[in-house]
């Protein structure tokens, strides 16, 4: 499969791009640091694009398509700034 700026993630496989948690994401999207939308079945979908620049902002680039080690501490989302460090998506 071809992979393109515009393809459809589901919540896990945009976590996974990311290097960040499930959570994570539905929190960066809550407060705007991230851009989903909802299918009518009430899930989460990120395009490739989105994903890529949130973990940009964070600059987790080097664990982007990194899968994320269990127990290991998750990236939070906090702030009303794009949250360019992981400590600004907690709050």
């Amino acid at each position: 499969m071809v992979q393109t700026d515009d393809e459809i993630l589901t919540t896990g496989e945009a976590a996974a791009l990311c290097g960040v948690s499930r959570s994570t994401l539905r929190r960066a999207v809550a407060q705007g640091h991230l851009q989903a939308w909802h299918t009518p079945g009430k899930h989460l979908r990120f395009t490739r694009a989105a994903c890529m620049e949130f973990a940009k902002s964070l600059g987790r680039v080097d664990l982007i398509g990194q899968p994320q080690p269990f127990g290991a501490p998750a990236t939070t989302v906090t702030g009303q700034n794009s949250g360019h460090s992981e400590a600004a998506l907690s709050r």
